[in-house]
């Protein structure tokens, strides 16, 4: 049986990652007649931002987190960090995108079964559940920042699922602590 929870947080994990490859093989080069200068002001704006010490230790551990992050990267653009909370309840990713701004998500509308606009402090953002994963345990909230975005991906183990409100609201809520620390 344990292997069973472990395989289905596994699927969903994979399933999320998956989605945001295939968003990622189908987006356009953003650089594309920008001149120097401009293509270094966007692929400088998260200089300095971190991912995996965005949180603060206490911070962390407050979400039950008490193990450092780890970097992962998807190959597609949005370099994040991964962490674990105690007792493997859900995984904590954030991910950056600096060159993934709100065009670039509404082009992939379709890849979403709930894509929200919503406010994260003084930053636009968008809620976001994968296509065909409503309901099991996943929820990303995207934050607009520097002409790029931050997310904020919560993800449910497969015996631990919450509704989509609460795995919504859970990554809101460490949205809303991400938010003022972000560049631009």
């Amino acid at each position: 049986m344990v292997v069973m929870r472990t395989t289905r947080f596994t699927a969903v994990a994979v399933g999320a990652a998956a989605g945001l490859l295939l968003a990622g093989c189908s987006a356009s080069d953003n650089t594309a007649g920008q001149t120097p200068s401009t293509q270094n002001a966007a692929q400088s704006s998260f200089a300095g931002f971190d991912p995996c010490s965005v949180l603060s230790q206490p911070e962390l551990q407050h979400y039950g987190v008490s193990e450092p992050g780890e970097a992962v990267d998807q190959g597609i653009g949005e370099p994040g960090c991964s962490f674990k909370a105690d007792g493997g309840d859900y995984l904590l990713t954030i991910y950056t995108a600096e060159k993934s701004d709100r065009t670039y998500w509404e082009q992939r509308r379709g890849n979403f079964g709930v894509f929200e606009s919503n406010q994260v402090g003084s930053h636009q953002g968008i809620k976001a559940i994968e296509q065909g994963a409503g309901g099991q345990g996943g929820c990303r909230q995207i934050i607009e920042s520097g002409g790029g975005s931050v997310s904020v991906d919560i993800t449910f183990r497969s015996d631990k699922i919450q509704g989509d409100d609460v795995t919504c609201a859970k990554a809101m809520e460490i949205a809303q602590v991400v938010e003022p620390k972000l560049p631009g």
